[in-house]
């Protein structure tokens, strides 16, 4: 229940946000598993989010799910990911040139969604440094990293 409440917030931001974007999918939750990385990007219009794995690289699709609950199954901590998480979240990554960046995102307050903060961190040689942190969505908007988040 947890996970489609999230969702349904997410999914109404995305309409916001996605609509004077002009994207179509964004970013929800992102999970590392030994050198592969999980991407669950949510499509606008959609309930169930499309999950990818970023390997050697390459961006495919992993798998097709029908259900919220499947990809909770396969994704358990994702139900950790929740709207009253003050943790710091993966979210999506994003190759640029020659350099390979992690998104992550904050809520400094559980109750209000503006009070997210983005950080930036690349990663070169398996050691990360802070590239940026941005205090809200809205300063992370015009950055060049927002395609991370909002995706064609």
């Amino acid at each position: 229940m947890k996970t489609k409440l999230l969702l349904a917030f997410v999914g109404s931001l995305f309409s916001i946000f996605s609509f004077a974007q002009g994207k179509k999918e964004m970013a929800v939750y992102a999970e590392k598993r030994g050198e592969d990385y999980y991407l669950l990007r949510l499509p606008k219009g959609k309930d169930v989010p499309n999950v990818y794995v970023y390997s050697k690289g390459i961006t495919k699709p992993y798998k097709n799910y029908t259900s919220i609950l499947e990809v909770a199954r396969d994704f358990p901590k994702m139900m950790e990911a929740n709207t009253t998480s003050t943790k710091e979240e993966l979210v999506s990554i994003l190759k640029k040139d020659d350099h390979f960046y992690e998104i992550t995102q904050q809520r400094k307050d559980p109750k209000n969604f503006e009070k997210t903060t983005f950080t930036v961190y690349e990663v070169f040689n398996g050691q990360k440094r802070i590239v940026e942190e941005y205090g809200s969505i809205m300063e992370f908007l015009p950055t060049p990293y927002k395609e991370a988040i909002f995706i064609n």
